[in-house]
């Protein structure tokens, strides 16, 4: 497979926003330790990390596939409407990547309820997103969905930082949701306002960093700090938005 492919598929997957993602769970597992405890268990992290990065890359994927149409027609440079890759085969790959994050969140003892929400979240978001300005909220809950999720591994017990966080990093997504459906508006100059949606996401990572700073979690909050020029380099190799 030639770079052009694997590129598209990078870009399918948003993962220029991965390094997001993973400091969203960082901060997850860190606010939602008990007061006694300082660090998660690196086991669980692991499969947390991994398992929330493909339900990332899975759900992405896939809200290309719903938007095929749209994007045919509004946004031709992406993946399928190129041609590059089919419709098929990017739905096969984004239930594949959903369902082995989902499996590896369930591994990592996450509540399968809260694994379940998450997923259901993820669907509704896809198919309504471009039906409902309302679905800002489901983009939002997408990410605090996978947050609890998180926090309900064996040995968490969420405190009230963790509430005040999620509250934040909800709300942070909204709007950002909100700033992004602009680009579908007619006179909307698309290629400046996707810059500036792809530096919000970068900069996510600094709401984690804050929250844990509150808490006195230092070395969880720089390596989330780390992350926002982490995203900035990411974005650069694949797509954000």
């Amino acid at each position: 497979m030639g770079a052009m492919p694997v590129r598209a598929w990078f870009d399918l997957a948003r993962a220029g926003n991965l390094p997001s993602v993973a400091s969203n769970v960082l901060a997850a597992a860190v606010l939602s330790l008990p007061p006694e405890q300082s660090w998660p268990a690196a086991g669980p992290l692991a499969l947390a990390f991994a398992g929330g990065g493909l339900v990332y890359a899975g759900g992405a994927t896939l809200n290309d596939v719903v938007d095929a149409g749209f994007d045919a027609r509004h946004r031709p440079e992406r993946p399928i409407p190129r041609g590059l890759i089919t419709r098929r085969r990017a739905a096969w790959v984004a239930g594949l990547e959903m369902a082995g994050g989902l499996a590896l969140l369930l591994a990592a003892g996450a509540a399968a309820g809260w694994v379940l929400g998450l997923a259901a979240a993820i669907l509704a978001y896809d198919w309504l997103h471009k039906r409902w300005v309302g679905a800002v909220a489901l983009m939002a809950a997408c990410r605090v969905l996978l947050a609890v999720a998180v926090a309900s591994l064996p040995g968490h017990a969420p405190p009230g930082a963790f509430v005040g966080w999620a509250a934040a990093l909800f709300v942070y997504i909204v709007l950002l949701s909100l700033v992004a459906r602009r680009e579908s508006q007619p006179g909307t100059p698309a290629t400046p306002l996707r810059r500036n949606v792809a530096l919000l996401l970068a900069c996510l990572p600094l709401l984690d960093a804050a929250a844990l700073l509150l808490t006195g979690a230092w070395v969880p909050a720089m390596a989330c700090a780390a992350a926002v020029p982490g995203g900035r380099w990411a974005q650069r190799l694949a797509a954000a938005t």
